[in-house]
């Protein structure tokens, strides 16, 4: 099973808030919160600023889909409440699907001279026809089901490939 994607684009970064419509558009709701399942403080500053500057670029998203409504209301519920310990047993039981998101500022060329490996990776993730794309990008999201489970593969794989069109991007198959 992959368990890691990743979109390139030379565009600038988005929001959170750009994300989630971005994720609606395919028919996913969209929530977020900070790495390790933890209620993340800034939630405006995570839908309003690029995503890359919010929380070091790091951030896991809850998605639901149309069968996920129930659990995503009680979700929404326990997350305003802040019931830190039944939201991870939400999310630790996989009655929604999560991955988390990297996003940061990317250079082909200095990512390979950190890591004599690393160009190889690179390289062989994306098609011939796609290199150049890679090469100029400036900006790279990661979407890492971690969780390891269907439904976040089903998260993963819906989420990526609309992100890439509305960055302009491509799509990479990111093994970490």
């Amino acid at each position: 099973m992959q368990n890691c994607l990743a979109v390139y684009t030379v565009k600038r970064a988005i929001t959170g808030g750009r994300l989630a419509e971005i994720a609606q558009s395919v028919g996913i709701d969209l929530r977020f919160m900070a790495l390790g399942g933890q209620i993340a403080s800034n939630t405006e500053a995570i839908r309003g600023k690029a995503l890359p500057d919010v929380n070091g670029g790091a951030l896991l998203i809850v998605g639901g889909f149309e069968e996920d409504q129930e659990n995503l209301i009680d979700f929404d519920t326990r997350l305003s409440q802040g019931d830190q310990p039944a939201l991870a047993r939400k999310l630790n039981g996989g009655l929604l699907p999560w991955c988390e998101l990297y996003s940061n500022k990317f250079n082909y060329e200095k990512a390979c001279l950190q890591d004599q490996t690393e160009q190889a990776k690179l390289d062989a993730s994306v098609t011939q026809k796609q290199l150049s794309v890679l090469k100029a990008a400036k900006i790279r999201y990661l979407i890492y089901n971690q969780s390891q489970t269907t439904k976040g593969n089903q998260l993963m794989k819906t989420l990526t490939p609309a992100l890439a069109e509305a960055v302009d991007g491509i799509v990479a198959d990111y093994q970490r």
